[in-house]
């Protein structure tokens, strides 16, 4: 069979793609590489969030920690802590102190981590690194939390004149499909939760919001 250019051109791409990831993984500073790669870390972020869902939608019901943080996704805008004296930052939406907490805070923010990503708050994983966002980015106000339960896919929203210096991140928050063979199976959500291979950032069920990108 002979490829015509276009072709040729595609499977080439492939390979060098191939070529690449296969290299990245084989590195042994690919930890290295994946934390100081912007787009990498941008990836990591929609996994960590969807997985984050995930761990809402199988534990909401067995977990207060896990129906409180069903509450913060539902309202993006609202801070559920009642706190005496509250500073600017205790005054942030529950969902920003949450994307701006690590597993190893002693608040309810890095409680809620550390049970989702019970085996990466040590950040011996190096696709994990806490906090998910920038938490002086969050506290000055540079980047905003929404949710949207009417879609799959989340996305991060330029700065506009209503909203200038501002980056808007939207998070895909549906409601749980009732659990099936024929929409999504706990087995398939729970193994996502846990999937920690560093070349895997989709979701293997498109059931699973992939959160923002």
């Amino acid at each position: 069979m002979v490829l015509s250019p276009e072709n040729l051109r595609l499977s080439n791409q492939e390979k060098f793609s191939e070529l690449a990831e296969k290299q990245l993984l084989e590195n042994p500073n690919s930890d290295k590489l994946i934390q100081g790669s912007v787009l990498r870390h941008m990836l990591a972020q929609t996994k960590m969030i969807s997985q984050i869902i995930s761990y809402i939608w199988l534990y909401a019901e067995s977990d207060p920690l896990a129906k409180q943080a069903r509450h913060w996704f539902q309202n993006p805008t609202k801070n559920f802590d009642k706190l005496e004296n509250p500073t600017v930052a205790d005054k942030l939406p529950s969902l920003a102190k949450l994307m701006g907490a690590k597993p190893q805070d002693q608040n309810i923010y890095g409680e809620f981590l550390s049970n989702a990503f019970p085996d990466v708050k040590d950040e011996s994983k190096g696709l994990y690194q806490f906090p998910i966002f920038n938490k002086l980015d969050i506290e000055s106000g540079i980047v905003v939390f929404k949710t949207d339960a009417a879609i799959a896919n989340g996305s991060i929203q330029d700065p506009t004149p209503n909203s200038p210096n501002i980056l808007t991140v939207v998070i895909a928050f549906p409601a749980c499909p009732q659990f099936s063979e024929a929409t999504l199976t706990k087995e398939e959500l729970s193994d996502w939760l846990n999937d920690r291979d560093n070349s895997n950032y989709t979701p293997p069920n498109s059931y699973i919001p992939s959160c923002s990108s």
